[in-house]
């Protein structure tokens, strides 16, 4: 029993490994689209190959019954084509892009249980059990291109598509807008085929928009033409971007000024260089089959290599299949409609086998699909296709970007050489000035910016064209989000460059990139200088202010109304007019009412009187006087000597807070500059009552540059709020002008350019290296201080400067001394006039008197003495007598007579 056992053991392992043999001729029908010459020079070129290789089939061969071409809606003739083949015995039917005859077959295998093998997208997210489709589903190819977009942080794309059935394929794409990335996609569809009248119109107003990220869904074959189009409408540039459907980029010829001008990024199963690649041209066996490549292109086309890879992976499972099924071909015909007997085992064994191939590893998961696939992720560069990455959907990164950064600035730095650069700008002096000197183009505009630019064109090795722009303002964004100015010319991509000194802002940012910082500085008030007041006539005055003034007069006449009412009043102060005699009658007070006048104001102007107080109690008003009268005079001495001597210049403002408290010296700044947008979008108190103070007098403090705005300050009662930059330029060129206070902020200069630029690295490094050789310094002292050659007087940077005294600043004693002489002549006279008119006898006349007195005083200087005047004509007013007593003075004394 044991050994009857182990023998039935024995035979049931025996045959259990026994291994099916293959027919010696192994027959497998095909069926192409007429257009579709490509897959069918691979099919061949595959069966050549494997029959010429013996590792697959040892003793077997494949046939081909026969290739059959059918028009793409001939459903008919594809009909009656297969089943002819059928009729012969095939094991498989092969068939490259699918169309709609193609599609009607399909039902023609399924029911005799034919597999059919696919290589072309298919919507289908569950193929039927007889199809097997080697091109990777929809699902992970639109999968790996949203990946692709993702990492790249595209804000906006538009899809341009060919056919718009293919959106069915880009499913994960149309999704972006849902996403968390809120994408704003668009899409547009090619009309026709390509041409003049059906694209063009289509990509010059993709042009017009600020669109830039592209996702491009044109066949292999149109592509050429559509960079044709794109680069005659102006979409080819370096602010472009494309990502490519097409998983053929590395077949392709490109020109050469899309390797340097444009970004292209695409999907590839295969490189250039790749083994498998190698293997396939590898023609050292000897067979008449030529190579399934399009002429002029570089290397194989995907949809080559997908048929390339079925045929192979048919042929590897079947031998595979062979090994634990039996196998043997029938011959089937479609009217009977009986099944291959071994149809149903082999698909299913199709499905579940897995081979490597040229596209990599073919793979079908439960529903039938190739969803387990992997990527190259490629570039266009100069120096051709250059793979950067991989994309694979079967790790959970399915996007691995490795990119060599230092290798794409070389590439980029070697891009911009032999360029021309379209620079945009604003006329600002010093940054760019026209130069009314220039004899050429090159020189047409000089300034700090332009020297800055010439020494990059020279190291970088590029030529520039410089335009202004037309609005002439450095960019402003209106209610609706768009850009004007030199920032909106950078948005639109009519410029490759912004020069001017552009203050780096957040807002500008989210519009266009900048360059490392060239200058640093900040936001001040630029001021017309304090003029130095004209000289006060009456300047001695001013000492004491008005109310020290009228106290003090107003003391006086107190003062002397009580020394007088005290004199008075005191016994003491009454005095005997005649001492010798012994009684006296009358009494007599020196202080009378006008005498207590006279005596104060002479102990005030330090002259004295020959009024002398002898009572006690008017000596202590005296002394009182006195000690009042030292202090008063000898402060307004001290004070006068200073308000004579200096000269304040005070300035009504000192900082940003006394601007914003007051209400009489205007203030604004210029309209669309970022010096407008720090105060829009400050949150300091201070900065937010200046902002509002400007926005309700936009129209009257704003200016359109800041030439205007300095014209405004010179003109007076106007602060213009400038940055500091700019405002020591103005500074050293104008003695009237001057800073108020310190910097408001802190920011810096640099250079505008289009966002994703390709120049802004290289242009940032070669501006550190000027910085670091001090080269931008030496820019800056041409441009600010040695071009400024008005010297302004260094006096007037102090505010207290001492200076010698003029007519001007004490001229006003003068006009009191005169007016006090006139006032003492006119009472002089009316005194005289007085004492006439009480004359006793009317013998002469006033004027006749006067006369004579006025005679007297001239030709009679030394007389001191004169008779008393009886008011009688012809008689002298000096009397003999005394002529003769004053002879020894030397003075020939007349006689005036009347």
């Amino acid at each position: 029993m044991i050994r009857s056992a182990i023998f039935i053991i024995i035979i049931f392992y025996v045959w259990s490994i026994k291994s099916f043999n293959l027919p010696t001729e192994i027959h497998i029908g095909a069926i192409f689209d007429t257009g579709d010459i490509l897959s069918r020079q691979a099919f061949e070129y595959a069966v050549a190959k494997i029959n010429a290789q013996s590792q697959i089939f040892a003793r077997s061969t494949i046939v081909v019954n026969h290739i059959d071409l059918v028009d793409a809606h001939d459903s008919f003739s594809a009909y009656k084509m297969v089943c002819a083949q059928l009729q012969k015995g095939i094991v498989a039917l092969f068939t490259g892009r699918l169309s709609p005859a193609i599609e009607f077959i399909s039902s023609l295998t399924r029911q005799l249980h034919i597999p059919l093998f696919l290589s072309s997208p298919d919507p289908q997210t569950k193929v039927e059990y007889y199809i097997i489709n080697v091109y990777p589903h929809y699902t992970a190819t639109s999968q790996a291109f949203s990946d692709i977009i993702k990492f790249q942080q595209w804000e906006d794309l538009a899809i341009i598509t060919e056919h718009a059935e293919n959106l069915h394929y880009l499913q994960d794409l149309l999704r972006l807008t849902s996403d968390i990335h809120q994408m704003k996609v668009t899409v547009r569809q090619l009309q026709g085929r390509p041409g003049i009248n059906n694209w063009h119109p289509l990509l010059e107003q993709l042009q017009k928009t600020a669109i830039s990220k592209f996702l491009i869904d044109v066949s292999t074959d149109h592509l050429d033409d559509f960079f044709t189009h794109a680069k005659i409408v102006g979409l080819v540039g370096p602010y472009y971007d494309f990502v490519l459907t097409s998983l053929d980029i590395s077949a392709l010829k490109w020109s050469k000024i899309l390797y340097t001008l444009v970004n292209i990024t695409g999907l590839q199963f295969f490189g250039r260089e790749d083994p498998a690649v190698d293997e396939f041209f590898d023609t050292n066996n000897n067979f008449d089959v030529n190579v399934p490549l399009v002429p002029n292109e570089r290397s194989l086309r995907a949809s080559a290599a997908l048929i390339y890879d079925s045929v192979y992976f048919f042929a590897r499972a079947l031998n595979k299949f062979v090994e634990q099924h039996p196998f043997n071909i029938t011959p089937l015909t479609c009217d009977a409609q009986k099944p291959w007997t071994h149809g149903s085992a082999f698909s299913l064994f199709l499905k579940k086998f897995e081979a490597n191939g040229i596209t990599g590893k073919i793979k079908f998961d439960e529903n039938g699909l190739r969803t387990d696939v992997s990527f190259e992720v490629v570039d266009l560069g100069a120096s051709g296709v250059q793979k950067n990455g991989n994309w694979s959907s079967n790790v959970p990164n399915r996007l691995e970007i490795r990119r060599n950064f230092t290798k794409d600035y070389e590439t980029r730095k070697k891009e911009i050489q032999n360029q021309t650069l379209k620079v945009t700008t604003v006329i600002e002096p010093p940054y760019v000035m026209l130069n009314l000197n220039g004899t050429n183009s090159t020189h047409k505009y000089i300034g700090f910016c332009v020297d800055i630019l010439l020494d990059l064109a020279e190291r970088l090795n590029f030529s520039f064209e410089i335009e202004i722009v037309k609005d002439k303002i450095f960019g402003k964004k209106n209610i609706k989000g768009e850009w004007n100015g030199i920032i909106g010319e950078l948005v639109n991509r009519r410029a490759d460059l912004g020069l001017a000194g552009l203050t780096i802002t957040y807002q500008r940012e989210q519009a266009i990139d900048f360059t490392k910082p060239f200058l640093t500085l900040g936001i001040n008030i630029l001021f017309k200088k304090a003029t130095r007041p004209k000289p006060d006539k009456f300047g001695f005055f001013k000492p004491f202010n008005i109310y020290v003034w009228f106290y003090m007069i107003a003391a006086y006449i107190a003062v002397s109304f009580i020394l007088y009412l005290v004199a008075r009043l005191s016994p003491y102060e009454w005095r005997n007019l005649h001492p010798c005699k012994r009684t006296h009658e009358e009494l007599e007070s020196q202080f009378t009412f006008f005498n207590s006048f006279w005596f104060l104001i002479g102990n005030l102007m330090q002259q004295g009187t020959d009024l002398t107080p002898t009572a006690p109690s008017t000596r202590m008003i005296s002394c009182l006087w006195s000690f009042f009268t030292l202090i008063l005079v000898s402060s307004y001495t001290a004070n006068l000597a200073a308000f004579l001597t200096v000269q304040r210049m005070q300035t009504p403002i000192e900082n940003a807070d006394d601007l914003a408290q007051q209400t009489e010296i205007a203030y604004g700044v210029q309209r669309g500059g970022s010096t407008e947008n720090f105060f829009r979008e400050s949150k300091i108190p201070t900065y937010e009552r200046m902002w509002n103070y400007i926005l309700a007098n936009q129209a009257h403090v704003t200016v359109a540059s800041s030439t205007e705005g300095i014209q405004r300050v010179l003109k007076g009662k106007y602060a213009f709020l400038i940055e500091s930059t700019t405002s020591e330029y103005n500074i050293m060129r104008n003695c009237e002008l001057t800073s108020i206070g310190g910097l408001l902020d802190s920011k810096g200069y640099g250079f505008g350019v289009p966002q994703n630029s390709p120049y802004r690295d290289i242009l940032s490094d070669t501006i550190l290296k000027l910085q670091d050789e001090g080269v931008i310094q030496k820019y800056y002292n041409k441009w600010w201080k040695e071009a400024a050659k008005l010297k302004c007087d260094p006096e007037d940077k102090r505010k207290d400067t001492a200076s010698e005294l003029g007519f001007a600043n004490i001229g006003g004693i003068f006009v009191i001394l005169a007016a006090g002489l006139i006032l003492s002549m006119i009472v002089a006279a009316v005194e005289f006039s007085i004492k006439i008119r009480n004359r006793k006898g009317r013998q002469i006349s006033i004027r006749e008197e006067m006369e004579r007195y006025f005679r007297f005083a001239i030709f009679n200087v030394s007389a001191s003495k004169r008779r008393a005047s009886i008011f009688i004509k012809d008689v002298p007013l000096l009397d003999p007598h005394d002529h003769d007593h004053d002879h020894h003075h030397g003075h020939d004394n007349e006689q005036l007579k009347q």
